[in-house]
């Protein structure tokens, strides 16, 4: 009776170390068989078989997790991330292209073959483009490793092998840290929307050298304030601190919730865009731009898209057109959408039981928040403020590239990874975008919205608040049932119209939230900044503890603090903003 020859037993035992080791880290295996083949002289057929076989068998297992999900809800709330089902729009007509990539970038493998498994991607498709991309990316690495180290490692001794190593676990530990299924599936398929570029210039195609119908910056002495250069969570504690004094003197921390007792919290967070819009009475819904909303029911985005497409059209609009989420804040989720294609990769990204806005895009450059108080019991109420906002820009000189622009400029500097797709909740530019060299004088949009948070330029307008203005904005806002306290945010045709009342639509009504955005003007010290906010808060108490003589009753912390996170939450999920 023959004894198996030691060295099998050894080899057998490598071999096996290998094939589960490609469970752990495919990288670490090839390194491991090419150590094994170059130190220990393991046969060619020991240590390019494991490897091969064991990345086949981890495909085809992550591929089964997936599909496992479907009905398991346990697995599913594991290792189906919330905006998993972007990568579906890719999956049936470039499968080849996605799988190859995902062999070729770190972090991105596990969930995209997850996503395979879950919209149930045919076994056999998958497979067998698994069999064939596995076993030329193994036997062309593992052969670079093993040549490298025959040549190279072995000469050098043992601890250069370990150098390697550290090298791998290295780029392993940085992927798994920095890995995001929204950032690297976008940034590996190419781009999941159109290209903002290509978006912007169909919206406003001659953008040249101003802002049409606004004010000129020329007088701005700087064009970032010193407020915009401390972290929020620093900024706000001053506020905050001043919220819990107000609290104590009103003796109730949650009374802004009765400041417009009609609006949930007040409108300070949670609140429906479109129900407050709605409040806005039939002989004045001539001032808000069109808009129609949309639930995203939990069925898939194709039945969503073919819903949406039929509301749009019901209300006579056409692409482009602004898709926003309706409990928002600060700009998440806006995008302006071009096209069929691009609204179904936005409602597919869309958190499911959400509820969508769809709205007829304004096309004006002015765009500006302004800011109504009303005392309850008044008649009558004031513009407390009007505040200019122009979206963040870069202007060519014939010789730079969009991205040196945008690096060059201290506004844009201080905001450039939201234009170089660092950010996973904006868009970004694409890179031949960034690359484009724009010509001189020409004025490039880097956003579509105007929000600070992503560069924009807030300017005080209170120059422009005339008794023809005051009055118009006084009738929209009295036309709504107990409105009081909140901000208009409109886009307008000039200056000049706008002092008239006339020339302007409003794209969004803020509550209790509405923040005195006027003292976010470059000019205006941190001094001030604070003194501006302080007046703000103190107005926004001072109308709710009004409301609260009236028999209104301020919401109980509880639910204030569920509202808060619900939206917390939501924004969390929303599409990248445009």
């Amino acid at each position: 009776m023959s004894m198996i020859n030691p060295d099998t037993i050894f080899w057998l035992k490598e071999s096996t170390v290998i094939f589960f080791l490609t469970f752990i880290h495919e990288d670490a295996a090839i390194l491991a068989a090419g150590f094994s083949k170059v130190e220990n002289g393991l046969p060619i057929l020991y240590a390019y078989v494991p490897v091969y076989l064991g990345i086949v068998v981890g495909d085809i297992i992550i591929y089964w997790l997936g599909r496992l999900a479907q009905s398991s809800k346990w697995l599913k709330s594991k290792i189906i991330g919330p905006k998993v089902e972007r990568v579906k729009l890719w999956l049936n007509s470039h499968l080849v292209r996605i799988l190859v990539v995902c062999r070729l970038t770190p972090g991105l493998l596990f969930p995209t073959f997850v996503a395979c498994g879950w919209f149930k991607i045919p076994f056999w498709r998958f497979a067998s483009v698994s069999i064939i991309a596995g076993a030329i990316y193994s036997s062309v690495v593992l052969t670079i490793v093993i040549l490298f180290g025959d040549i190279v490692l072995k000469s050098l001794g043992y601890w250069a092998w370990g150098a390697l190593a550290l090298i791998v676990i290295a780029f392993g530990l940085r992927n798994f840290f920095k890995s995001k299924l929204d950032q690297s599936t976008e940034n590996a398929m190419g781009e999941i929307s159109p290209s903002f570029f290509q978006v912007i210039r169909k919206y406003k195609p001659s953008l040249k050298n101003k802002f049409s119908g606004m004010p000129s910056l020329a007088d701005l002495k700087k064009y970032v304030s010193s407020a915009e250069r401390i972290p929020n969570s620093i900024l706000y504690i001053p506020v905050a601190i001043r919220w819990f004094l107000l609290a104590l003197r009103y003796r109730s921390i949650t009374l802004p919730s009765v400041s417009n007792p009609m609006i949930e919290t007040g409108g300070f967070m949670g609140e429906s865009k479109s129900s407050v819009m709605n409040m806005v009475g039939d002989n004045q819904k001539t001032w808000v731009a069109e808009y129609v909303t949309m639930q995203r029911n939990g069925e898939d985005a194709e039945k969503d898209l073919n819903r949406a497409l039929e509301l749009i059209h019901q209300k006579g609009m056409d692409f482009p057109v602004v898709a926003k989420p309706d409990i928002g804040w600060n700009g998440y989720g806006v995008n302006l959408v071009e096209d069929i294609n691009h609204l179904h990769k936005y409602i597919a990204t869309f958190p499911k039981n959400g509820n969508i806005i769809f709205q007829r895009p304004v096309n004006h450059d002015g765009e500006a928040g302004v800011f109504y108080v009303r005392m309850p019991g008044e008649e009558h109420g004031r513009l407390y403020s009007l505040t200019l906002r122009y979206f963040p820009y870069v202007i060519g000189d014939g010789r730079s590239t969009l991205r040196q622009l945008i690096h060059n400029d201290p506004r844009t500097k201080l905001r450039e990874d939201f234009y170089l797709g660092g950010k996973t909740n904006h868009l970004g530019f694409g890179k031949d975008d960034l690359e484009n060299i724009p010509q001189e004088g020409e004025l490039i949009r880097l956003a579509f919205i105007g929000s600070l948070r992503v560069g924009g330029l807030y300017r005080d307008g209170g120059h422009l608040i005339t008794p023809e203005l005051t009055a118009t904005f006084d009738a929209i806002a009295t036309s709504m049932p107990e409105f009081y306290y909140g901000r208009f945010d409109i886009r307008f045709e000039s200056t000049d119209l706008l002092k008239e009342g006339k020339g302007f639509k409003i794209i969004e009504i803020n509550g209790a939230g509405a923040e005195a955005i006027q003292a976010w003007d470059p000019n205006v010290p941190v001094r001030k900044l604070y003194s501006e906010f302080f007046k703000a808060q103190s107005l926004l108490f001072k109308v709710a503890d009004l409301n609260r003589k009236r028999g209104y009753k301020p919401m109980k912390i509880k639910d204030f603090l569920l509202a808060i996170r619900k939206q917390n939450k939501l924004v969390d999920g929303y599409p990248p903003a445009a």
